[in-house]
């Protein structure tokens, strides 16, 4: 083979992609600006970012070929992200040994060895030993492939709770109300919550929930997933009783029929309205600004003022604000709601955040209504 820059003959290629060869470090260095933009990044490069982050990875691929999409449940994959952390911020260990025992099938044997050398223990480390079958058989993600893998996996959890009729059947030929629900079936009995992107995020009453003083502020999410979990698990609600329920807007009675009390749910407003039902454009605006792959969708830019925007930086700082604004413990999006249909956002947001940098005339809407 040649360098791709200066075409001397060289046996050399980039650690990422094997597919361009360069003769000396220069020569790469050189070709950095050039290379970086179809050169795309390892999921270890993607998996030390979530780890400086201390988060659980996102992407699909980092989920799928470090482990994540093996565990049972949150807990599982808090403790695995553990594990990650100690391995690079204490450690030290970088992206490219990380990929190298991936792409090795020596993942497991290379994280014992750094532990190990570096005579590190932990919490974190001793669960791995008890639960090393977890990094065992990970393979190349492969987009739809994998992805159907997965779901035919978690579907297979969610088939005692479908008909006789319904287990026959695909999971792309129900209804959207029905794929909805089973989809939160799908989350709630492998003990997540849903992600911000979801659209069961909104339906189904997490997008009301407040942030919690939990690490991660999602201590009322976890509740409703809770209560959801009783309802599935321990009263062996149906999918089609659900599916009703959802459809006739009588979640939360089929809630409060099988499970007993529950006063949370009114005494924290926690919505959970119809399938077709509108929503409040609130917590499209909550979807938008705490997700990175969320758009901005017409209500939001009418009733929130980006209407007002005439530049992305100004976009981008109105965006940042609400971020700011719902992180914020004393914030309720029913409020925010309220604040909007009264024309009073600025008086609104000023009561939760009075030392930020605000501008009155980029929070106006077109409320209240004549």
């Amino acid at each position: 083979m040649e360098c791709s820059l200066c075409k001397k003959p060289t046996n050399s290629c980039c650690s990422r992609c094997k597919a361009r060869y360069y003769c000396s470090k220069e020569c790469q260095k050189k070709d950095y600006v050039n290379h970086v933009l179809d050169c795309p990044p390892r999921s270890a490069d993607d998996l030390v970012k979530s780890a400086y982050a201390d988060l659980v990875p996102t992407k699909p691929a980092v989920l799928h070929e470090y482990g994540f999409n093996n565990c049972k449940d949150p807990r599982e994959k808090s403790m695995l992200l553990g594990l990650y952390i100690g391995l690079i911020k204490i450690i030290g260990c970088s992206a490219s040994q990380i990929h190298s025992w991936w792409e090795n099938g020596e993942l497991s044997l290379g994280i014992k060895k750094a532990y190990n050398d570096a005579g590190v223990t932990s919490g974190y480390y001793q669960w791995f030993l008890e639960n090393e079958n977890l990094l065992q058989g990970l393979h190349k993600y492969e987009g739809e492939k994998s992805d159907k893998a997965l779901m035919d996996k978690y579907y297979a959890m969610v088939k005692p709770y479908l008909s006789v009729h319904d287990q026959s059947l695909s999971f792309e030929s129900f209804s959207e109300p029905k794929r909805n629900v089973i989809v939160l079936y799908l989350i709630t009995l492998i003990g997540c919550i849903p992600r911000v992107e979801q659209q069961c995020w909104i339906d189904f009453g997490f997008s009301s929930c407040k942030v919690g003083k939990d690490h991660l502020g999602e201590e009322e999410e976890i509740r409703l997933s809770k209560l959801y979990r009783k309802l599935i698990v321990q009263e062996g609600c149906k999918v089609d009783e659900f599916n009703d329920a959802y459809v006739s807007g009588t979640v939360v009675d089929l809630l409060k029929r099988k499970c007993g009390s529950c006063s949370w749910l009114s005494e924290n407003r926690i919505e959970i309205q119809a399938h077709h039902q509108p929503k409040k454009s609130v917590y499209y605006l909550k979807q938008y600004v705490l997700s990175e792959s969320v758009g901005l969708q017409n209500s939001v830019w009418a009733d929130y003022g980006f209407m007002n925007c005439r530049t992305e930086n100004e976009i981008r700082q109105l965006k940042q604000m609400y971020k700011k604004l719902i992180k914020t413990p004393q914030f309720d999006p029913r409020d925010l709601h309220k604040a909007c249909l009264a024309g009073k956002i600025f008086n609104y947001v000023r009561s939760i955040l009075p030392n930020e940098e605000l501008k009155a005339d980029l929070l106006r809407n077109l409320y209240p209504l004549k």
